[in-house]
């Protein structure tokens, strides 16, 4: 099953619990983000991305450099844990990181979530790839994809057990936006797609077919 179908029919699964006051909100709030004007901020194909350090799981820096070292790099931003359609990416990209790493290149995250959230995700799942902290959103905010999660939706993400202030240790409710990027060893962007729709993500398959 490709990611696209597996956050489908997560996607329809949710539709036929949730209220449907709840969905027609969520519904609003995306449209509300994808009229913003944030899509012609976020970086794309032919951009070169900024150089960035951030820590890892374990407290280590990680440079972009040290990333592209070995040829092109995945780069996908993350909101964390507590959403369920991020999960089901996770443990995709974990399914398809042989391939990806076949294909010549190395796989990160990118997230707001606090380190030890993120080591426990790691441990639970045995996941094979790093899960960087991006800390108050800085390399989101540069790559032009940060966005404040608005008013009307945080009681619904409190009331599904989302504890979003808990797991990136601030109260500011700001996100990025579901991105994928692959660059290559210039740190040029040869692949992009960020979709306000946070119930949406690039499949494997588009950017495999970049990298082979």
């Amino acid at each position: 099953m490709t990611l696209k179908e597996e956050l489908g029919e997560f996607a329809q699964q949710m539709s036929e619990k949730a209220p449907q006051e709840v969905l027609q909100t969520m519904g609003v709030e995306i449209s509300k983000l994808a009229e913003s004007g944030i899509m012609s901020t976020a970086l794309k194909q032919g951009d070169i991305i900024p150089d960035f350090e951030l820590k890892d799981t374990e407290g280590n820096i990680v440079s972009l450099n040290s990333l592209i070292q070995k040829g092109s790099l995945v780069i996908s931003f993350n909101r964390g844990n507590w959403c369920p359609f991020c999960n089901i990416e996770f443990k995709h990209l974990q399914n398809k990181l042989r391939e990806v790493n076949i294909a010549g290149a190395n796989l990160v995250i990118i997230s707001p979530q606090l380190p030890e959230k993120s080591s426990e995700l790691i441990a639970r799942n045995g996941f094979d790839y790093p899960i960087l902290f991006d800390q108050g959103n800085e390399v989101a905010k540069k790559f032009g994809i940060a966005f404040t999660l608005t008013e009307p939706l945080r009681p619904i993400h409190v009331a599904f057990g989302m504890d979003i202030p808990a797991h990136n240790g601030d109260e500011s409710y700001v996100l990025p936006i579901p991105a994928t990027y692959v660059i290559n060893s210039n740190k040029e962007i040869i692949f992009s797609s960020v979709n306000p729709n946070w119930m949406e993500r690039a499949d494997t398959n588009e950017y495999l077919t970049v990298l082979k």
